[in-house]
């Protein structure tokens, strides 16, 4: 029998999932055999977790720009750097969409979470192509 690396097992996790919770990654990788303490694989999860979406990452990039090839590119929306309400409404559509964020970022545990979603969502392409992912991964992980 072979003996299983914590880093490489911890590895093909991460690669399947960066973002997914240490928790579940050691779950995951006691699962498929691991047999160490719980604080040796987290630690293993820490040190590889940012090399990893760093790769992950540059992945994306790359298929990103090559479908832009094949595809006219959209422009991106264009968003001023400090709103300026000229009118009460302008005002209290700003004030919504504060409040909506606010909400987002309570659901997500904090701004530096929201702030990841928003670039995965930005990374996919936009909402429509990051629901599918998301489609796709949940059906991944349920299966």
């Amino acid at each position: 029998m072979t003996k299983l690396s914590t880093s490489g097992t911890v590895r093909e996790i991460l690669t399947e999932d960066s973002e997914m919770p240490a928790d579940e990654v050691i779950r995951l990788a006691k699962a498929r055999g691991l047999r160490v303490p719980d604080e040796k694989i987290r630690h293993s999860i820490h040190n590889q977790r940012n090399t990893i979406r760093a790769k992950v990452a540059g992945t994306a990039r790359v298929a990103r720009s090559a479908a832009h090839e094949t595809s006219p590119p959209k422009a991106p929306p264009v968003v001023p750097a400090s709103p300026t309400p000229t009118s009460a409404s302008d005002l209290s559509g700003v004030l919504a969409n504060v409040a909506l964020v606010n909400t987002i970022v309570g659901v997500c545990g904090g701004v530096e979470n929201a702030r990841q979603i928003a670039e995965a969502v930005q990374a996919c392409g936009g909402t429509e192509a990051f629901l599918q992912h998301l489609e796709l991964v949940a059906s991944i992980r349920s299966a």
